[in-house]
């Protein structure tokens, strides 16, 4: 578990990309504050598969071996809480790719998404859940 003041987010899949994608952007200063230990990401297996698959699928674009993703995601769950999504769960989205990030916000306790994807999610508002992008969750970190 996270010490009691550090937040706690989940983390989209696409912003893992796009931190890897550049290094000049928000969501690459978001991933270097997680491997500094300055916030914590909320995981279950749903969301690391998907991270897995997407980064071992994207590696040559990325300018990653498979070894690389590996070690990545190793960084990253060294940083997460991992929490196990159980299947009662009623969806609120219409994609339902994007559920797993709604229930781990909600049941987890973390309420915070960050994605680039924030019209995607606006139902999750409705659950009392923030959905950021990535440039206004730095400035959270950036001021605390």
């Amino acid at each position: 578990m996270s010490s009691p003041n550090r937040l706690r987010a989940v983390l989209d899949t696409n912003v893992l990309v796009a931190a890897l994608r550049s290094r000049r952007g928000a969501s690459f200063q978001i991933f270097h504050r997680l491997r500094h230990g300055q916030w914590t990401a909320v995981l279950s297996n749903h969301l690391l598969f998907e991270y897995e698959e997407v980064l071992k699928r994207n590696a040559s674009e990325l300018g990653l071996s498979l070894a690389d993703v590996d070690e990545l995601l190793n960084a990253v769950c060294a940083r997460a809480e991992e929490w196990t999504l159980p299947p009662d769960w009623q969806p609120v989205l219409a994609d339902p790719d994007d559920e797993p990030l709604v229930q781990l916000a909600e049941q987890s306790g973390a309420r915070l998404i960050v994605t680039h994807n924030t019209g995607h999610l606006q139902p999750a508002r409705q659950r009392g859940i923030q959905v950021l992008p990535p440039r206004e969750f730095l400035a959270i970190l950036r001021a605390r």
